[in-house]
């Protein structure tokens, strides 16, 4: 018996209320969590595939503008040079130029690595991105003391570009055009769009 504040006695509840979840409702919540975990794991990996990829590309992009503006800004050649083996991108200034064209670049800045997963390539699209005819990828993208893209003999060109894939297919690229215009581009639905 217990005591109230007004001196009259109660029975002591002898039962004590539990409160919380019992085994069988914690584990159908946790059926439910690993449900909705299984729909949604493949598309989050999906998703961080595309935007790793697409952020490779967007690098690759922002390096071509460094480099063009290096070149503008320098009033020499640079040049973006690229290993479709260790999967990376270099920006190298010109450090000794001959009559015509540049005999010695020199490396400025750290490589842009591509992510693990994401190589050079465009596996069996045919159909190039921007303004190349041929799909093709460059490896030296080199621009001239204009920041405009030539080729080793010092010709304007447009038709400069680097394909990106990943291991699920998705597939971008970065294409230099004639103006030294910079655009990253994606393929979908055998179409390329820019992005």
């Amino acid at each position: 018996m217990e005591l109230s504040d007004n001196g009259q006695t109660h029975p002591q509840n002898t039962a004590p209320h539990l409160r919380g979840f019992s085994v069988i409702e914690a584990l159908i919540v946790l059926a439910i969590v690993l449900i909705v975990g299984a729909f949604a794991i493949p598309q989050t990996t999906g998703m961080l595939r595309k935007y790793r990829t697409l952020s490779n590309a967007r690098g690759i992009a922002s390096e071509l503008a460094l480099a063009k503006m290096r070149a503008e800004n320098g009033f020499t050649q640079t040049r973006l040079n690229c290993n479709f083996t260790t999967r990376s991108c270099q920006l190298e200034v010109c450090t000794s130029k001959g009559a015509t064209a540049c005999n010695t670049f020199t490396a400025e800045g750290g490589p842009v690595l591509l992510s693990q997963g994401v190589s050079f390539g465009f596996g069996s699209i045919t159909t190039p991105a921007g303004s190349q005819t041929t799909i093709q990828n460059t490896a030296q993208i080199l621009f001239n003391s204009r920041g405009i893209p030539v080729t080793s003999s010092g010709a304007p060109t447009g038709t400069y570009a680097l394909y990106l894939t990943n291991q699920a297919g998705d597939r971008y690229a970065v294409t230099v055009y004639a103006t030294g215009r910079v655009a990253v581009w994606r393929y979908t639905n055998s179409v390329w769009s820019i992005q």
